[in-house]
């Protein structure tokens, strides 16, 4: 018995390593708290240099649904804890949501690595604001933004 309640303890603990056991998915009515909605072609991606939870992503932007972006605009991708930069999101045309000067909360845990550039919007448990901007997804997001 003693054994059964020392196994039911430990799987109810929390470990740091579990925080997120989900990824909350993408949801396109949300996309409204961005400050900033572009669409574009992705044209580059690099990790930013020492860290392990942040990468440049620069786009050729060729609309913007919200905000004031033009041209080739590099964005900062904060790494959160379900989901951090991989190159293979950050390819091809691309709708993003992103705050102009960094992004909606810091932390000491994840700080924000590049504070001057727009940050893609990762939320710390789920799916980060970079869509593949098929032309479904860019009139989702034009009538989410009404």
């Amino acid at each position: 018995m003693l054994r059964l309640l020392v196994t039911v303890a430990v799987a109810v603990l929390p470990v740091s390593g579990t925080a997120c056991t989900l990824l909350a998915p993408f949801d396109m009515g949300q996309i409204g708290g961005a400050e900033l909605v572009v669409v574009g072609e992705v044209t580059d991606y690099a990790m930013v240099e020492g860290t392990w939870n942040a990468a440049l992503v620069t786009v050729q932007i060729d609309e913007t649904l919200k905000g004031r972006a033009t041209g080739e605009v590099t964005f900062v991708w904060n790494g959160g804890m379900a989901q951090g930069p991989h190159e293979a999101r950050a390819k091809g045309r691309v709708l993003i949501g992103a705050m102009e000067g960094g992004r909606i909360a810091l932390s000491t845990l994840v700080p924000d690595e590049r504070p001057d550039l727009p940050s893609i919007i990762q939320p710390y448990c789920g799916e980060v604001w970079m869509q593949p901007a098929s032309p479904a997804v860019v009139k989702a997001a034009r009538k989410a933004l009404e």
